[in-house]
């Protein structure tokens, strides 16, 4: 018997078993819906940190405080925090690779109300002037504040064309016009002195700016004074440098010389500078094991599956065990029988996985348009789930084929 009248005797069983054709499926099903889906959001989610990544300055670490090994976050204190003389004390010794030392205060939610009463969604950024470089904005009118206004505590503010559009119609019109901004907690008054391109930056889970906001940058000093109690302590900065190459070696030296003295004898802290670079592998690291760790839960249905298979298999075999007599009697050989039951499994798992890779990526597609990124899932991820559909086939359908192929045709057509 050639495969293609094992293909079509399996097809014909399982019209004559559709509901338990469907059920032996459903684990399959589900195992394979499950690890499409997983796939394809944790496929939507790298692309999007790494997009992100990629609209950000290349020419930057930052530095940042970290527990000693043994120690834990709660640890670190307030007073072992950065100040900006710290700032200070690097630009005096490796003034010559850093373009800036951008610090940055705590994010602050808002809005801002439109004379038509529609509230525009703002995310406050207070920090020193080199923040514009760390996410390359295009001022399309006015310029960023400098180090001048940080110092001097200006209230003046840079918007988005977005902001620009719904308050005065433009970003032409924008210069020198007041700002509203509302935190829910108070309204804060800063004048417009520049207008940059908004382009959505989006890390998927992990934040960044989207469709529904925009970043509205305020000088350091002035966010501290507004939202932080006047508190000019922070946890991280981050160093832009003149050239690329000098990265390594200049995170290197400001990592070393913060240990070597702010943190010389603290047993708690110590400072750590890491690459933009850096921090997307380290990212992206964690993406991949997280949804392998979820993969791996997943694929356990899988077995199940397969396991219900060759349950339903082992009944057809017992059910059918006169018709295995007659095709023996006949002249089918123990191959014969065996091709026709792992075909058999081979198929239902194969339509299974099918069914599992549209329905999954769907589920896929849904879940990562929800989070406005909507991904389909690669061909890869299908070739993948469909070969392993028909490994279970084969694996889980062996035993039921092996016990069929083994009966003896005198004792099967005595079966009753």
């Amino acid at each position: 018997m050639n495969i293609l009248e094992n293909i079509k005797m399996a097809l014909e069983g399982l019209k004559l078993n559709k509901m338990r054709s469907f059920l032996t499926m459903l684990g399959i099903i589900i195992g394979i819906a499950s690890v499409i889906a997983i796939l394809t959001i944790g496929q939507a989610m790298s692309k999007s940190v790494a997009d992100g990544f990629d609209k950000l300055n290349k020419n930057m670490f930052q530095v940042k405080l970290k527990p000693r090994e043994g120690y834990n976050w709660y640890d670190i204190q307030e007073r072992d925090y950065f100040k900006p003389e710290d700032t200070e004390l690097i630009k005096q010794r490796f003034g010559n690779f850093i373009k800036f030392i951008v610090i940055q205060g705590n994010g602050k939610s808002a809005k801002i109300k439109t004379e038509q009463g529609k509230n525009l969604k703002v995310n406050i950024n207070s920090s020193t002037e080199g923040a514009k470089e760390i996410q390359k904005l295009k001022m399309l009118t006015g310029e960023f504040y400098n180090e001048e206004d940080v110092q001097a505590y200006r209230d003046v503010c840079i918007i988005s064309d977005k902001v620009a559009q719904g308050l005065f119609g433009g970003y032409s019109e924008a210069l020198g016009k007041e700002v509203e901004v509302d935190t829910g907690s108070g309204i804060y008054v800063y004048r417009c002195k520049g207008v940059y391109k908004n382009e959505v930056v989006n890390f998927g889970a992990f934040g960044g700016q989207n469709e529904d906001s925009t970043v509205l940058y305020i000088p350091y000093t002035v966010g501290v004074r507004d939202f932080e109690n006047n508190d000019q302590t922070f946890m991280s900065f981050t160093v832009i440098t003149n050239r690329a190459e000098d990265i390594d070696s200049v995170s290197k030296e400001i990592e070393k010389y913060f240990n070597e003295n702010k943190f010389l004898e603290n047993e708690a802290v110590q400072a750590e500078a890491k690459s933009i670079d850096s921090e997307l592998q380290q990212i992206t690291s964690i993406m991949s094991n997280v949804k392998l760790a979820i993969g791996g839960i997943a694929a356990i249905s899988l077995l199940v599956g397969g396991i219900g298979v060759m349950n339903i298999l082992l009944v057809s075999v017992t059910e059918r065990t006169r018709e295995i007599g007659v095709r023996k009697a006949l002249g089918a050989t123990s191959k014969d029988i065996r091709g026709q039951f792992i075909t058999e499994s081979i198929i239902i798992c194969i339509i299974g996985g099918i069914i599992g890779v549209l329905l999954g990526g769907l589920l896929g597609y849904f879940a990562s348009s929800l989070m406005k990124l909507p991904t389909l899932p690669n061909i890869f991820s299908i070739a993948i789930a469909v070969g392993f559909s028909m490994s279970i086939g084969i694996f889980f359908g062996y035993y039921p084929a092996n016990k069929a192929a083994k009966l003896n045709p005198i004792d099967a057509l005595r079966y009753e």
